[in-house]
């Protein structure tokens, strides 16, 4: 299925026409604009187009605006990415995370890295020092017992005051909030920076009302964040999470058609519209499909595909990029974790015409992902790359 839901019908989202995609990626020629490469959003109950259907557009102009040198100095080439922190030998035993031996360990950094290296051909993307940052315990002089609501992130200049919570519904650990772990990573951004990733293993949450947070970025600062927890396969049942319809079998018509008769009466679905030929996907498309049937990828292989895509959805919004409301895309906003996995990991027309302006040729990019596909044959990277 290539174009939205029904879904779209009743929550007032308009897609924009294949003339004014083409003209927000700054072409006047459409006819390169084929909906059978890039499917549109699916728009599903509860999706972030639900919920907000008359977000901003935000073409390849209004994006060039930005190009600033204080809101995004795009002469810089260096992306920084910082593995998850160490810890002090005084560290309370409690903020170290102990994974149960029967779950796979979350992803190597340094695969992610090379995956944004190979996704931001074009960037130097490298490692931040290791001893940039590392936890501690936090106590002051009015009470020097290590405190239970705070942990210390130490950078080599300062100790930072982390916020820290019990696991909501009683669940097993606890969280850090993802703010304060931001605001850490502007203290430690290098001056040559064009942006910085810090990857956690550690749950995180934005405020009192925020059950949890996977990433987040500060796009003005440089700065953005992803937690790899939330992303363990082995809490895919606790979610709810269909593994046989993420991208792109996500896009199957029975699956989003059953999808929306979970919520909405046939009745409701509004006037019948006029009977047309459905879009097929294009050959890419359909080898991507072929792809996702045959692939048996492992739970780290998975694990690290879930936190690869949300790393380089939140490296995008530190370039300038809004979220994408023209296409399926890897810039779209996420409501939820099976939201995320619905995605495709790539960049839609109008977004890697952003990209290109930065990097002044995106087949750098394709050649570089090529190369991490040689690294990882079998499961996601083969469905991105069919």
């Amino acid at each position: 299925m290539l174009e939205p839901s029904k879904v779209a019908e009743q929550t007032g989202y308009h897609r924009p026409s294949k003339a004014q995609r083409a003209r927000a990626a700054g072409l006047k020629d459409d006819s390169t604009f084929k909906d059978e490469d890039y499917p549109a959003p699916l728009v599903l109950p509860n999706d972030e187009l639900d919920s907000d259907p008359k977000y901003p557009l935000q073409s390849v102009t209004e994006w060039q605006n930005l190009l600033t040198p204080k809101i995004l100095p795009y002469k810089r080439k260096k992306i920084y990415v910082a593995g998850p922190p160490g810890f002090t030998k005084d560290c309370p035993p409690l903020q170290k995370i102990q994974w149960p031996h029967r779950h796979p360990l979350p992803p190597n950094y340094k695969h992610v890295l090379e995956y944004l290296a190979a996704f931001y051909t074009g960037f130097e993307v490298i490692e931040l020092p290791k001893e940039t940052l590392c936890f501690d315990k936090w106590s002051n002089a009015e009470d020097p017992k290590p405190s239970e609501s705070f942990v210390a992130l130490n950078t080599t200049k300062e100790s930072i005051r982390i916020r820290k919570r019990p696991m909501p519904k009683n669940g097993r650990g606890f969280q850090l909030n993802l703010n304060d772990m931001l605001d850490a990573a502007i203290a430690v951004l290098p001056s040559d920076a064009l942006a910085l990733l810090l990857l956690m293993d550690f749950d995180m949450y934005e405020d009192d009302d925020d059950e949890s947070g996977c990433g987040r970025a500060y796009g003005y600062s440089h700065v953005c964040i992803v937690s790899s927890f939330r992303y363990n396969p082995a809490f895919d049942k606790g979610i709810e999470l269909d593994r046989e319809h993420v991208w792109p079998a996500s896009h199957c018509a029975k699956y989003v058609q059953a999808q929306v008769n979970k919520f909405i009466e046939p009745s409701e679905t509004g006037p019948v519209s006029k009977a047309h030929t459905p879009l097929q996907p294009s050959k890419p498309l359909a080898r991507a499909m072929q792809a996702h049937l045959i692939a048996n990828p492992s739970p780290t292989s998975m694990w690290l595909e879930r936190v690869c895509r949300t790393a380089s959805h939140e490296l995008g919004h530190c370039l300038g990029m809004d979220h994408c409301m023209y296409y399926a895309c890897i810039m779209q906003g996420s409501n939820s974790i099976p939201e995320d996995l619905r995605q495709p990991p790539y960049l839609c027309p109008i977004d890697n015409a952003k990209l290109d302006t930065l990097i002044a040729d995106i087949m750098r990019m394709v050649v570089g992902l090529l190369g991490f596909r040689l690294g990882w044959k079998r499961g996601w990277i083969m469905e991105m790359m069919a």
